[in-house]
């Protein structure tokens, strides 16, 4: 039990601070609507790129976990964003999947940045079929 008869799990939590940048970089609040007049448009427009493309990340693990299946893909370019999420960069990967290419804008752990050349593994969303960055595909 916490201090306060109140424990969450550390999922709960994160899930807590992802809604609550959500809603900053949305422009809602009071706190969204400070920082959309003090930093600027430009600025929440940038976040809510990197915001998508954590919750991408995010949703490529879960469906890895409940067993969708992934398709390995080569990387063709990798150009930096400039942002980064907890020291990791965003970065958008040009993908040679099957002869046809894809781009995806994703965040990226900064210890597995994938390089022109690298075999990636990338998921399908079942739903709408847009295609996830899943990390860099097992060497042999």
């Amino acid at each position: 039990m916490g201090l306060f008869g109140n424990k969450k799990s550390m999922q709960d939590r994160q899930a807590d601070a992802m809604q609550k940048a959500e809603k900053i970089v949305q422009g809602k609040g009071l706190t969204g609507k400070m920082t959309k007049a003090f930093m600027g448009s430009e600025f929440t427009n940038a976040m809510q790129g990197a915001m998508a493309s954590a919750n991408q990340a995010q949703q490529a693990a879960q469906l890895r976990a409940a067993g969708v299946p992934t398709e390995t893909a080569t990387v063709v370019q990798v150009q930096d964003t400039g942002q980064t999420i907890n020291d990791n960069p965003n970065v958008v990967l040009l993908l040679d999947l099957g002869g046809r290419q894809v781009t995806i804008t994703t965040l990226v752990s900064r210890l597995e940045i994938p390089r022109t050349g690298d075999n990636v593994l990338v998921v399908r969303e079942p739903q709408t079929g847009t295609m996830l960055y899943a990390g860099l595909a097992p060497r042999a």
